[in-house]
């Protein structure tokens, strides 16, 4: 994502240049690396053509409110950065801006460019700033992504959009169907070689094996190296595989779901849901940690057992405990049981309703009974649990395992998704 930062000062409140600059040179450092930032004064040519994806604007000064909007215009996306504000830069630095009239020009574009287009975010410090560029950069790669459709979404999955041509039409998300076959003909052919790097990711990652042989866990690889080599080759973002069907080869999907979501700059979502794959996408820039698509069991006690056979190992940067179990519903092939921790806060999202809504929803881990379910399993104490029941939009949820709910509402809105 090209982005570029434009400061804004006009002469009649910075008559010193030197002073200007001074502030310019040291509100830009900070931003320093490949970003580009530029330092725009009112008396500008008016031709001036700027190029990129996101606009950072940075007013230094009153009376730039009308070069701001005009901008602005080019640009997907737009944030607003509040320098002025104390800790942000230093207390003559921030003087110097607050005396120059900057803070009323912030607020003043602000809310002139929140009435006229959706998604425009102010970030009031630099942690807020990292988080809005993560939603632009999230954006762009929403929009244009390819996701492969392979094969035809689970008959139970019922809570998908009718045609999978809403995406693109919603969302500009490109959905490439890929027959089933030709996942099972790259199984066939791959050799032990190619399943290698599977095979020893998961054996040394794991801390037992249960009831997979040593000859389950490879063709389970070789799985795994199909669809990854899938993915590779079609140059897609990511995938919702329809995975049931293609348990007629003897072996399943599950370990290269994992190794996708786990390793890869990719993504993988079982059941060929078009929902879940599509939310996905939407988090996949946002969260800093892995993704992890589950089912919901609740509970007496108000909580929610998710589950599902397939999970991260390394979902927040360390290794949690996993065996090497079978496929729970089969009972073939290979699946991750990864022991989540208690005392983790997650964001549980589902976009759904004819790519119309999206649900964010807060929880935290929690001790509880390990149950006859898929695999993998996290009971979550959700921070509203009846807003959840009465707004679920499907029965998967995709999970982040840290709070992205700011920037996930963001998200929603440049896309013009209702948040329930």
């Amino acid at each position: 994502m090209k982005t570029l930062y434009a400061f804004y000062a006009a002469r009649r409140y910075w008559p010193r240049e030197d002073l200007l600059l001074s502030v310019y040179t040291e509100i830009s450092s900070h931003f320093s690396g490949d970003r580009e930032c530029v330092l725009f004064r009112d008396d500008r040519p008016g031709d001036t053509a700027l190029t990129g994806d996101c606009l950072v604007v940075i007013p230094l000064s009153g009376a730039v409110q009308s070069l701001i909007l005009k901008d602005a215009a080019r640009f997907d996306s737009v944030i607003l950065y509040g320098a002025y504000i104390r800790g942000n830069a230093s207390p003559s630095a921030c003087n110097g801006m607050l005396s120059a009239n900057a803070a009323p020009t912030l607020m003043d574009t602000w809310a002139v460019l929140k009435r006229s287009r959706p998604g425009v975010m102010l970030a009031l410090n630099t942690a807020e700033l990292a988080d809005s560029l993560s939603v632009a950069e999230a954006f762009r790669y929403v929009r244009g992504a390819t996701i492969l459709k392979i094969g035809d979404t689970e008959p139970w999955v019922v809570s998908n959009a009718s045609d999978p041509s809403v995406y693109e039409r919603k969302l500009g998300i490109r959905i490439l169907p890929v027959a089933q076959d030709e996942v099972a003909s790259r199984y066939e052919k791959a050799t032990d070689a190619d399943a290698r790097r599977y095979f020893d990711w998961f054996t040394s990652h794991s801390s037992r094996v249960e009831e997979p042989t040593s000859e389950d866990i490879r063709n389970a690889s070789r799985m795994a190296y199909a669809l990854v080599s899938l993915l590779e080759d079609y140059g897609a973002a990511g995938a919702a595989v329809a995975c049931f069907d293609l348990l007629k080869t003897g072996t399943n999907m599950c370990l290269g779901v994992s190794y996708i979501n786990d390793c890869t700059d990719k993504f993988a979502s079982c059941e060929c849901d078009m929902d879940s794959a599509v939310t996905m996408l939407m988090m996949k820039k946002i969260t800093r940690y892995k993704l992890w698509m589950a089912n919901p069991g609740l509970q007496p006690d108000g909580t929610v057992n998710f589950s599902h056979c397939t999970a991260p190992i390394f979902a927040r940067g360390e290794a949690w405990n996993t065996a090497l179990r079978s496929h729970h519903e089969s009972g073939i092939g290979v699946s991750p049981q990864v022991d989540i921790p208690a005392g983790i806060r997650v964001t549980a999202c589902r976009l759904s309703d004819e790519c119309e809504s999206i649900t964010i929803q807060n929880g935290v881990t929690v001790d509880g009974t390990y149950e006859p379910a898929c695999r993998t399993q996290a009971h979550i104490r959700l921070d509203d649990f009846d807003r959840y029941l009465k707004t679920a939009l499907g029965c998967h949820q995709v999970f982040a395992f840290e709070d992205i709910s700011s920037p996930m509402r963001q998200l929603a809105e440049m896309l013009k998704l209702k948040v329930l």
